[in-house]
């Protein structure tokens, strides 16, 4: 069975109200780890599903972790005030852009290690070897169980170069504030959205943060998968956990493959074609956890720079850019760090100026710029709980209300394992081999008529 939010610790005696929304309404809490990195009487800890329990006997009822939630009351003016200086929310799904880059990590190692190019990684070498900061704060999945991700602080250039590549599971990623408050040492960080969300609104409450994390990167995305991902994969392929000692969610050649790390050091690829071709999509509509549903930010919009791969193709629908990410700058501090990074030689970068090539990929702007807002609007309507934005739900055509219906209904069969384990095993074996090639061949005849 899928495991359900409403499994959440629910308090007893200490007022819900309190309390972040995993307390009161589980299926806005986007397991972002928020609450448990900020708690002051370490009240809170993460459970096994990544939603927060609590100590009702160290509970001091301060609403801390209330206010710095960022699974409700999700002001995108607050968020535009607190990481830029005022309340002007930029329109489109990028957001707020002072200029566009296209780059890449002048290490080859650190570039072919990277999910697009190492250009987060690079960013974070950059400050961490010339001694900006003390650490890095970044994701990787567990050693003790890694099937899961978590995060850690990156202290050496090994620890960054075993950090990269992406991990699209759900990760409590700013639960580890707990570590950052109780020192005095100086970070840089990647996060996603939801993450950046819940910074934002501690670093509001807690300016000691602030000093602590001077640089904020952000990366876009298209939704997290649920924790259970991982296991059902390896099931589908008879492979148990405890044979595993990592996992790859773009492991090898650009743009990558999900693959296991045996403990005999043997490699095992869990799909055929490539992630962007022949995975993601299909992994994001069966296991899209409820709160991602509803989240309209996928590009980082209150970062200091934002870093997307750039899935550009050419007129016969091939890549263009392999191993390049898009980088937004969003302030004077995110055009600071990549301009150090370019002079330092740690980063291979230009500015593309108004360069159509590198767009936000058509997909993505799609789910989380208009898919998702079209849907929250209709569960607010149906008077369904939902995240407060503050942000005015974006016209449609007919057509597009119609085809957002047709996902959000993929999404809810999505819930159902009897319906998504089937599913998952079919479109990752050899038999959907041929749904691939179908899927290329339409991409290329759209490219080719558009010329």
């Amino acid at each position: 069975m899928v495991s359900s939010p409403l499994t959440v610790n629910r308090p007893r005696r200490v007022d819900p109200e309190k309390l972040s929304v995993a307390f009161r309404e589980p299926s806005l809490c986007a397991r972002s780890g928020t609450c448990v990195g900020v708690c002051p009487e370490k009240a809170l800890s993460i459970g096994e599903d990544y939603y927060p329990r609590i100590d009702e006997d160290a509970c001091t009822e301060c609403g801390l972790c209330r206010r710095v939630c960022p699974g409700e009351d999700v002001s995108f003016e607050r968020l535009n005030r607190l990481s830029f200086g005022d309340d002007e929310v930029a329109s489109g799904f990028d957001g707020r852009v002072e200029e566009v880059h296209v780059g890449y990590a002048a290490n080859e190692d650190m570039r072919a290690g990277g999910a697009g190019g190492g250009v987060v990684t690079a960013m974070l070498y950059d400050v961490l070897r010339h001694g900006d900061v003390d650490g890095c704060i970044v994701t990787r999945m567990r050693p003790d169980k890694p099937w899961l991700g978590e995060p850690f602080i990156a202290r050496t250039v090994d620890d960054l170069l075993r950090s990269q590549g992406s991990r699209y599971t759900i990760i409590p990623f700013n639960a580890i504030l707990q570590q950052v408050l109780d020192g005095n040492e100086r970070y840089a960080l990647a996060a996603l959205p939801c993450h950046l969300h819940g910074l934002r609104f501690a670093f509001e409450e807690i300016p000691a943060l602030r000093e602590r994390l001077p640089y904020v990167v952000g990366l876009f995305c298209g939704g997290a998968l649920e924790t259970f991902v991982v296991p059902e994969l390896l099931e589908t392929k008879g492979i148990g956990r405890e044979e595993i000692s990592d996992f790859q969610f773009r492991g090898g050649e650009w743009p990558g493959k999900m693959r296991a790390i045996m403990r005999n050091g043997s490699i095992r690829d869990l799909h055929y074609s490539n992630y962007k071709d022949g995975a993601y999509n299909y992994f994001i509509g069966l296991y899209l956890p409820n709160r991602c549903q509803t989240c309209i930010d996928g590009s980082g919009l209150f970062s200091d720079v934002s870093i997307s791969d750039a899935w550009t193709r050419d007129e016969e629908g091939n890549y263009k850019f392999a191993y390049h990410s898009r980088i937004l700058v969003r302030n004077a501090k995110g055009k600071a760090m990549l301009e150090r990074a370019v002079e330092r030689g740690t980063l291979v970068g230009r500015n593309l100026g108004n360069d159509k090539a590198y767009q936000t990929h058509r997909r993505q702007t799609t789910r989380k710029g208009l898919n998702a807002p079209l849907r929250l609007g209709r569960r607010e309507r149906r008077g369904l709980p939902v995240p407060r934005y503050g942000v005015a739900t974006p016209s449609a055509t007919f057509r597009e209300r119609m085809t957002e219906r047709v996902v959000s209904s993929l999404l809810w069969l999505g819930r159902h394992r009897v319906i998504r384990y089937p599913l998952i095993r079919f479109l990752t074996s050899k038999s959907a081999l041929p749904l691939i090639k179908v899927r290329l061949w339409l991409k290329q005849r759209k490219y080719k008529s558009a010329r």
